[in-house]
């Protein structure tokens, strides 16, 4: 049987206006305990790769392992400070590029419930997403050495340039006005200390496979300590 060429091309390349995003999200209930220790996010690093297998099988997945907490109201560091200490985790979405197996943290009695559901988003040119990340927004630069050190934004309309970058990179566009920026609430990850911020924005897509490669591997630095998930919904269309 003899195909044409340019059907089998048409057949085998992706839709250059159209991209899929497929992957699986667990929302993981931490026990009371886990909760307490995993105020470090070293702790809550370890858990996730542990629940997904070893190290290197981990590694050998095809794609990135990213998740995000929800946690209890921040608290001030002190009376004479706005700066807010991140509260303690209650529960983690995961998001893994193939389904994951919480069998073993259950039984442990590391986590009380595990709810994991198959994602399947299909993103065109023009569509319209609401946009939700907790990040870690850095900068590389050199210092008063020569010597290159990332340091983090601090300054909200700063932060709010940083993932409008990144938005842009990853084929959207948008207006300054379409980023609002959370304040920053420190989390501690073994002897020190990052500040993460959520964001909200709105954007429009005009190249669905960039796009949907930033949602598969995230977006800024700390993705191993609870940073970059991006999570997007289609906005209804006026």
């Amino acid at each position: 049987m003899s195909i044409p060429t340019h059907d089998l091309l048409a057949f085998g390349l992706p839709h250059p206006r159209r991209a899929v995003l497929t992957v699986w999200r667990s929302a993981l209930t931490l026990a009371p305990h886990t909760a307490a220790v995993c105020t470090d996010a070293y702790r809550m690093h370890q858990l996730v790769e542990l629940g997904l297998g070893t190290l290197q099988t981990t590694a050998d997945r095809n794609g990135r392992i990213l998740y995000a907490a929800a946690r209890n109201p921040a608290t001030a560091r002190n009376r004479h400070t706005q700066t807010l200490d991140a509260g303690p985790p209650h529960t983690l979405l995961v998001q893994t590029p193939s389904p994951p197996d919480w069998t073993a943290q259950l039984r442990r009695g590391v986590i009380t419930h595990a709810a994991t559901q198959e994602v399947h988003q299909s993103w065109a040119c023009g569509d319209t997403a609401e946009i939700r990340t907790i990040a870690s927004p850095l900068i590389t630069r050199n210092d008063d050495a020569g010597k290159r050190r990332r340091d983090h934004l601090t300054d909200p309309e700063q932060c709010g340039t940083w993932l409008r970058d990144r938005l842009q990179k990853a084929g959207c566009q948008l207006a300054p006005h379409d980023i609002t920026v959370d304040a920053p609430e420190i989390i501690r990850q073994r002897h020190q200390t990052m500040p993460l911020r959520q964001f909200h924005a709105t954007v429009s897509i005009h190249d669905p496979h960039t796009f949907t490669r930033l949602l598969t591997q995230g977006v800024g630095h700390n993705r191993a300590w609870g940073a970059g998930l991006m999570l997007a919904r289609r906005t209804t269309k006026e």
